[in-house]
């Protein structure tokens, strides 16, 4: 079975020590595509002085909302049941989370299938019992009004269509299964937060979170709310509209 990582925002280019060390243990990365997901600015990170990072949501499925984000194969084929779920763990740390779990309040690991492949029942079965090992920490995802849920927490599925390739617009080509992260979105009324809101936010801020938005944009990870962001920022004073990328 052919596995992928579907990864949106800084898990791609944070050079913070365990993330390096995921991305070069677990990751071949000569392999990446670029693909059309649903994916928005949409959570507060308290990590970020409560500015924005991306989460997955239905509502961004529609042709002219769909963000960019990337498929990395995983360094291994996955052939064991054990190893889709020791794949899921080492995800999971790397987002931040306790070692050997998969979820908490914040967002879960999640699967989706290649609509064309058949996947071997006993791999199915095995991240069937992980989900329910993981009991109420693996929980729904709120939406915004109007919105279907990206998560079914009771199978551990992602609920949106397979990939797109951003370039030829065709299903995404070489993988059986991907694993990916869903985060809880920061919702204001049942609604998400504006393109103005989120620029505010990063101009608001004292210590350049806003870079977090360039180098996804540095690294071709956007969405569709992207050029609307950087209108606003564009009023921001010369410091906090840096774009070179963060190394560290």
């Amino acid at each position: 079975m052919h596995l992928g990582i579907l990864i949106v925002g800084s898990l791609y280019w944070d050079c913070c020590p365990v993330r390096c060390a995921w991305r070069q243990n677990r990751l071949s990365r000569g392999g990446e595509q670029r693909v059309k997901v649903p994916i928005r600015y949409g959570r507060r990170s308290d990590k970020r002085g409560k500015t924005f990072t991306m989460v997955f949501a239905r509502s961004c499925s529609e042709p002219g909302r769909l963000g960019t984000g990337i498929v990395v194969p995983a360094l291994t084929e996955c052939v064991r049941p054990e190893q889709l779920i020791e794949e899921a763990e080492h995800l999971w740390t790397a987002e931040g989370g306790k070692k050997a779990n998969i979820s908490d309040s914040w967002g879960a690991v999640c699967i989706l299938q290649n609509p064309s492949a058949t996947l071997p029942q006993e791999i199915l079965n095995a991240w069937q019992a992980r989900i329910r090992a993981a009991g109420d920490l693996y929980v729904a995802l709120p939406t915004a009004k109007g919105e279907e849920p990206v998560l079914d927490a009771g199978t551990g599925r992602a609920l949106y269509e397979w990939p797109t390739d951003d370039k030829t617009n065709q299903p995404l080509n070489g993988f059986d299964l991907l694993l990916m992260t869903a985060t809880k979105p920061t919702l204001k009324g049942r609604q998400y937060e504006t393109a103005k809101e989120i620029a505010n936010a990063w101009r608001a801020d004292k210590r350049d979170h806003v870079l977090y938005f360039h180098n996804n944009r540095h690294y071709r990870i956007t969405t569709f709310e992207d050029e609307q962001i950087l209108s606003v920022l564009r009023n921001t004073p010369p410091k906090a509209r840096s774009s070179r990328p963060r190394t560290s």
